[in-house]
């Protein structure tokens, strides 16, 4: 339809050029009024279900971390939940494997803080972006599990060896599962590094007559490391060979005749690393264990320490004698 009949009385051209333009738009076949809505629709809004799922791993991750808790806790998959996924930047590598005391050095790892319900118990993992990093924190308690009869087995032949006493004496008074946060931790080191590679494992007390022995074992049993503090010299005897070998360095050294030099004490003993073992004053942290024995030998008026390996192939006197 065509408005031709349509008159502006207004001075100047302008109305003239409004109605030359609307006449043209009309005759066009142009609708105004849909031209209107077309730039009227709404602007699309953000869909929450995106970010909602920002804050969660993907699904085979989630599955994953699923399985290590029930693995972890003997509770079948379909009872344990997540409860609450964060999506984080952990600092460094340190901060990402719970490290408790961190430097300040800043290599972030994208990934996600996940809270996962074990029976009443949240359990706390990080996880990497990728998913191929599934860390559970080490100071949740994980309970629920019992020892294996094999790994129990182990532990007491072990601990009945040492002691010289029948295993049908020895008790298990206690046995929990544990995440140790390295191999040092997990061999009893006393100085650690905080380097967090995570030994999953249990940590066994064994009753040996009035003592309580503590051994760390990893999950499969394949590593079985005794408490070095625990005291089993009085039910240990330094074997012969090792005995001869310390008495002829002691006698190579002083000039003395054998019956002038006498072993007064040996312990068995855990050396840190070879640093320790050669009684270095200031050695590194690092955590190389060396199991063997530490030796008192009465030399005339003196007495000199040996650290001795346990096959009694390096025999090392304290410098400061």
């Amino acid at each position: 339809m065509k408005l031709m009949n349509y008159s502006f009385w207004v001075v100047g051209n302008r109305s003239w050029i409004l109605t030359l333009a609307l006449t043209s738009l009309l005759s066009s076949g142009f609708d105004v009024v849909s031209k209107n809505i077309a730039i009227a629709a709404p602007i699309p809004q953000p869909i929450q279900l995106s970010q909602r799922s920002q804050n969660r791993p993907p699904r085979n991750i989630v599955n994953a971390i699923i399985r290590d808790a029930s693995k972890r806790s003997g509770v079948a998959i379909r009872r344990i939940q997540v409860s609450q996924s964060t999506r984080k930047t952990f600092g460094n590598p340190c901060i990402f494997n719970f490290g408790e005391i961190c430097t300040r050095e800043y290599r972030p790892i994208e990934g996600w803080e996940v809270i996962v319900r074990v029976r009443n118990q949240p359990w706390k993992y990080h996880v990497n972006q990728s998913g191929s990093q599934i860390l559970l924190d080490p100071q949740v308690n994980v309970e629920g599990n019992t020892l294996p009869k094999a790994i129990a087995n182990n532990v007491l032949s072990d601990a009945s060896k040492r002691s010289n006493i029948p295993r049908r004496e020895l008790v298990i008074t206690q046995a929990k599962p544990k995440t140790f946060g390295n191999s040092c931790e997990f061999s009893f080191g006393e100085i650690c590094p905080q380097q967090y590679k995570p030994i999953l494992g249990w940590e066994v007390v064994v009753r040996v007559q009035n003592q309580s022995w503590t051994y760390h074992v990893d999950r499969y049993g394949s590593s079985i490391v005794l408490d070095p503090k625990a005291v089993v010299a009085e039910n240990n005897t330094l074997p012969g060979a090792i005995a001869s070998n310390v008495i002829d360095d002691a006698i190579q050294r002083s000039g003395l005749s054998q019956r002038q030099i006498e072993i007064t004490n040996a312990t068995p003993k855990t050396f840190s690393n070879f640093c320790e073992f050669s009684f270095g004053e200031i050695c590194t942290r690092e955590y190389r264990p060396i199991d063997g024995w530490e030796v008192t030998v009465r030399v005339r008026n003196q007495l000199w320490t040996y650290n001795v390996d346990q096959s009694g192939s390096q025999v090392i006197l304290d410098p400061r004698v």
